[in-house]
């Protein structure tokens, strides 16, 4: 038995989260694993039909998730240092011990954490381990592992750009690298790291063309960087923006992000906002998740953009749902993770990898619950919210306002009973501070009942344009619907 303490390196605020658990049995990797399991003894059944659980090995801790160009769904270990593979079709999962067979001498620090994983276009697949000075390459057709040791420290996140080239950040150790091809077959690989500044911690980045984007979680800032290269050779980097410019705004511990036209989507993990910002008037929108019944914020985590940006999948690293955003309608829809931890509530789904061949399909790792699993957002919702109104403005004169919001049945609602419940961007953790919000009834009985009145009553908010979120959930799916709020002084 072995008590860690491990450091999440996402900040809430002060951008370090830490995690104690005792772990008991932990799995001791050794040859490559031949009891595989099957898929009809090892899915975890249960009545939420939009997600399907998968368990692996006790004492594994998975975080680090991918989905390969042949469907085959790649996790690692974060206490068993042990990758995993899952093929779908067999139903299959095989186990493979991380050890390089050219070299022992890569260094460990306690944590062991598998942030990122990728696979470039040579069918090789990467990935790092916190607490290592390593990048690791994986052949899957050779089953062998090696590892790079020309970094600071392990990458958190990983992006592929047009020429192949690997870009990574790296958080502890301020600095963006880039991972690049050479002629040379003894050394194939070359690392360059170009510094961010100390204490900037960068951690999500997203390639644009020639640019490079970088949430900066110590600096609450966003900040774009040109990319200088000679002979086809990334030489350096230059900054070229910060978001935000000014004191006007402040951004709660900026996770991930992506890039669309003039706008910045981005994961406030101090927060439980998915925030949109626009680039040339220099403003924001916040839209919070549904409210949380078992945390005081969700801390979205990673964005995983689908569909050219129209929509995009995060994690809710502490709200126990995984969310699909539509960036066009602008819309929420949280899926509940069916699955709870022995030793308390709430689960930790750290990592996502949208599947390359449905975008519709995101498979996801639950870390303290040593099982991952999928969502699937085509199974259709079977009830519906909808607004008679889109804006409200409070004056001076005006402290009360009410209006109509209307519930619609699709199909089977467990117990025909729909809950409601608000959230607004007044508050980092989603809550509706000086502004109390009424339902006329918060348990909606759809045989009975499809309409119900919104009683909203300022009680001094501070002056400023905000976002107003309406849910309704069935226990397994929430829908949320967003209203523009604008307390005028």
């Amino acid at each position: 038995m072995s008590s860690i303490k491990w450091l999440i390196l996402v900040g809430v605020i002060a951008s370090v989260v830490i995690l104690a658990f005792t772990m008991e049995n932990v799995l001791k990797s050794g040859e490559k694993n031949s009891n595989s399991l099957s898929q009809s003894n090892n899915e975890n059944q249960n009545n939420n039909p939009y997600i399907k659980e998968y368990s692996l090995p006790v004492g594994t801790w998975p975080n680090g998730i991918l989905v390969d160009k042949n469907g085959i769904i790649w996790i690692a270990g974060s206490k068993t240092d042990s990758l995993f593979r899952f093929d779908t079709n067999q139903g299959k999962i095989i186990s493979y011990p991380i050890r390089d067979e050219n070299s022992q001498n890569y260094t460990k620090s306690g944590s062991f954490m598998v942030w990122t994983m990728l696979q470039d276009s040579d069918g090789f697949i990467w990935f790092s381990q916190l607490g290592t000075n390593s990048i690791w390459k994986f052949d899957p057709n050779t089953d062998k592992f090696t590892a790079l040791h020309s970094v600071s420290s392990a990458p958190f996140q990983m992006k592929l750009d047009k020429d192949e080239n690997i870009w990574f950040t790296t958080l502890t150790s301020n600095t963006v690298g880039v991972i690049q091809k050479t002629q040379n077959k003894t050394e194939p690989y070359v690392i360059s790291e170009f510094n961010t500044g100390n204490d900037t911690q960068p951690a999500g980045l997203f390639l644009e063309n020639n640019d490079l984007w970088i949430t900066e979680i110590a600096t609450q800032k966003i900040v774009k960087y040109h990319i200088i290269s000679n002979g086809g050779i990334v030489t350096n980097i230059e900054k070229i923006l910060e978001v935000p410019t000014d004191e006007k705004i402040s951004l709660g511990s900026p996770t991930d992000l992506f890039v669309l036209n003039d706008t910045i989507w981005l994961t406030e993990h101090g927060t439980s906002f998915i925030t949109e910002y626009h680039i040339d008037s220099k403003s924001l929108t916040r839209f919070p998740t549904s409210q949380n019944a078992y945390h005081v914020t969700t801390l979205p985590f990673w964005i995983r953009e689908i569909n050219g940006g129209k929509e995009m999948w995060i994690n809710e690293h502490e709200g126990n749902k995984i969310a699909f955003f539509d960036t066009v309608n602008k819309t929420l829809t949280e899926y509940e993770i069916p699955s709870r931890p022995a030793d308390g509530y709430l689960v930790y789904p750290l990592n996502i990898a949208a599947d390359p061949f449905d975008g519709n399909k995101l498979w996801f790792s639950e870390w303290n619950t040593d099982k991952f699993g999928v969502v699937n957002n085509t199974i259709p919702l079977p009830f519906d919210i909808h607004s008679e109104i889109n804006k409200i403005v409070f004056s001076d004169s005006s402290k009360q306002q009410t209006f109509d919001i209307e519930i619609s049945k699709n199909g089977l609602v467990k117990n025909n009973l729909v809950f409601l419940n608000a959230s607004s961007s007044i508050q980092s953790n989603a809550e509706l501070g000086n502004m109390d919000v009424k339902f006329s009834n918060d348990v909606i009985d759809l045989t009975k009942i499809h309409t119900v009145q919104l009683l909203l009553q300022n009680n001094s908010v501070l002056p400023g344009n905000y976002t107003l979120g309406i849910s309704a959930s069935d226990g397994m799916v929430t829908k949320t619907i967003f209203l523009d709020l604008q307390i005028l002084r």
